[in-house]
């Protein structure tokens, strides 16, 4: 293509990164809008320590998108905890966006420069720089605060998301969203992620006034804690009633075969595969959101170790590229 292309994902590390690697083929600006309610282990302690917004998955977006490989290396360097146990597992990145927070006397600007020192090829933004907490209403009425618990096992499922404060959404964030030639959702963890950055004010206003498509791409899994028992309609649903009525215009659903070796291991952790009919996707169709479906996944290959958190079906980078570039066209 020979006109520029700008393309912004929004979610958390994992789901954005990809994306954005994707999209690398064919656009020439890049923005990430990160999550900032995580409150696990290494992101929750340095949270603590600095007073600001969750740091972890910016870092990890930084370090996907660095030029340079001794800092992606050290913003990803998790230490052993030898001598002092509070710290194993911590990321250095996390302490060092902390440590920026307050030399520079702000979250936004700390991230900007870890991003500046890793030669990051990607802008990446939090979504807020407000120090707040997600919170979910569960059916039966019971009240849960905190990442860790909204995503908690063994509770009734989630009605409804709220933050702990209301607080607005990153004008930079907005601007991006507003002016993109494509704005890509997902995929990643449905409530911890994607929705809980549709919460911040002015997230669901920008992308119904995006002059490019908005395009949420689904999981390829169920996600024990958040989405035990949704179908693939459910999670559409769900973004398409986020953001209101018109603003959804594309869902890209993988409808691959996946062996029954695979499917195993993914059920051991409580991962079922998700495999679309054909009244889901008219379901979906219904509410005016056009289902891409293809084979998305990922080629087979070895399990990968992840820090805390379950391996699942990626997308293929190629396939999701070869998508986007078609909406784009």
């Amino acid at each position: 293509m020979t006109r520029s292309i700008h393309v912004v994902a929004i979610g958390g590390g994992g789901g954005a990164s990809q994306v954005l690697r994707a999209a690398q083929s064919f656009a020439s600006r890049l923005t990430a809008v990160i999550a900032v309610t995580d409150t696990g282990r290494s992101t929750g302690l340095a949270r603590a320590i600095g007073g600001i917004p969750a740091p972890g998955d910016l870092r990890a977006t930084i370090a996907n998108f660095a030029t340079d490989p001794l800092i992606a290396r050290l913003l990803q360097h998790r230490f052993s905890g030898a001598g002092v146990p509070q710290l194993e597992g911590m990321a250095f990145g996390n302490l060092l966006i902390a440590a920026l927070a307050e030399v520079q006397g702000g979250f936004g600007a700390a991230v900007r420069t870890a991003a500046e020192l890793a030669g990051c090829a990607a802008e990446v933004l939090p979504v807020s720089d407000a120090n707040t907490d997600i919170c979910a209403e569960l059916e039966g009425g019971a009240l849960v605060r905190g990442e860790v618990h909204v995503r908690g096992l063994g509770k009734p499922p989630i009605r409804r998301l709220f933050l702990r404060e209301a607080a607005p959404a990153n004008p930079a964030a907005l601007e991006a969203i507003r002016r993109a030639d494509l704005v890509v959702l997902g995929p990643g963890s449905l409530f911890t992620s994607i929705l809980a950055d549709l919460l911040f004010d002015g997230m669901a206003e920008a992308l119904r006034a995006a002059r490019g498509q908005v395009v949420f791409v689904c999981n390829t899994t169920t996600q024990p804690g958040q989405t035990d028992g949704y179908a693939t309609a459910d999670h559409v649903r769900r973004v398409a009633e986020a953001l209101g009525p018109g603003a959804l215009d594309a869902a890209l659903i993988n409808q691959g075969t996946v062996d029954a070796q695979r499917q195993a291991r993914l059920a051991a952790d409580g991962l079922l595969v998700l495999a679309p009919s054909a009244a889901e996707l008219a379901a979906i169709a219904a509410l005016d959101v056009r289902p891409v479906v293809r084979d998305f996944g990922e080629p087979s290959g070895v399990q990968r170790v992840l820090w805390n958190k379950q391996d699942t079906l990626r997308h293929d980078t190629a396939a999701l590229a070869a998508a986007l570039r078609e909406l784009i066209a």
